[in-house]
């Protein structure tokens, strides 16, 4: 658990925030960006529960959960290739936004 959320910590550091300013890196992301971590985070939460009453193991239920957002987050991307074109930020946004479901416990 302390490894992931070593690798998530090193993922989720701007560059930027070793010497500029946070807030305007987090000011110019797309705002469909937003909305994929929101979802990516509704997703995992959602489903996690369920996972856990039927697996009754929260690890593997985490692990579900985090799958689950994945391939929901990539079957978007995937639909929208055609249209606005595969966008591999919004697809990190989404997974990366699953990975919440190791900081909350529940």
């Amino acid at each position: 658990m302390r490894n992931i959320l070593l690798v998530l910590s090193i993922l989720l550091l701007p560059a930027s925030a070793l010497g500029g300013n946070v807030f305007d890196d987090l000011s110019s992301l797309d705002k469909d960006a937003y909305v994929h971590f929101t979802a990516g985070v509704l997703i995992s939460h959602a489903s996690y529960p369920l996972f856990k009453k039927y697996l009754h193991d929260k690890k593997k239920a985490m692990w579900r959960s985090l799958l689950l957002t994945a391939l929901l987050s990539t079957g978007k991307e995937l639909y929208d290739r055609d249209k606005t074109g595969f966008n591999a930020g919004d697809l990190a946004a989404g997974i990366l936004g699953g990975c919440t479901i190791f900081v909350v416990s529940f």
